[in-house]
């Protein structure tokens, strides 16, 4: 009987292994860039958001420095306190209360964010707390569109 010569069999199976760690090795790495990628984005994303409460946060102090502003005016000059708002401020009535709205956007970017705020002001000239209370705060952000992506048959691209 004739012995098999296995000489190169331990070759062929290091090669084996090699392509086998190589596969694992490259989709690691395509996992890792993916999700570096969207943690980037991620953070972006809350750095534009977190700025865009910032900027809410100052004109909602703003608003309270000048309703206080006119609550003491309206004291001072004995005046009625919802006329002098009315007359200072872009307020607007419904059912007896009265409301002020403000949006506050991004400068700049591909899909702007939004931040719409409503406030009920608290016609009371003796209380010399908030003169507001925050009954709307909504975030939004622009529609993505697809613009330039062309969907049909991907094997005559001509044809529409």
């Amino acid at each position: 009987m004739k012995r098999l010569d296995n000489k190169g069999a331990t070759s062929v199976l290091i090669i084996l292994l090699m392509v086998v760690l190589m596969v694992f090795g490259l989709t690691i790495l395509t996992t890792t860039l993916s999700n570096k990628s969207l943690s980037d984005k991620k953070q972006v994303w809350l750095e534009d958001y977190y700025a865009l409460e910032a900027d809410v946060a100052v004109r909602l102090a703003e608003v309270d420095h000048q309703l206080d502003d006119l609550k003491q005016e309206a004291k001072l000059d004995n005046l009625n306190l919802v006329e002098v708002y009315q007359e200072n401020l872009d307020i607007q009535e419904f059912n007896g209360q009265y409301y002020i709205y403000f949006d506050i956007s991004e400068p700049s970017g591909d899909y702007l964010k939004h931040i719409k705020v409503e406030l009920q002001l608290i016609i009371d000239e003796d209380i010399d707390a908030r003169n507001y209370k925050i009954v709307q705060y909504s975030e939004a952000q622009d529609l993505f569109e697809y613009e330039d992506i062309k969907f049909g048959n991907p094997y005559s691209p001509n044809e529409d």
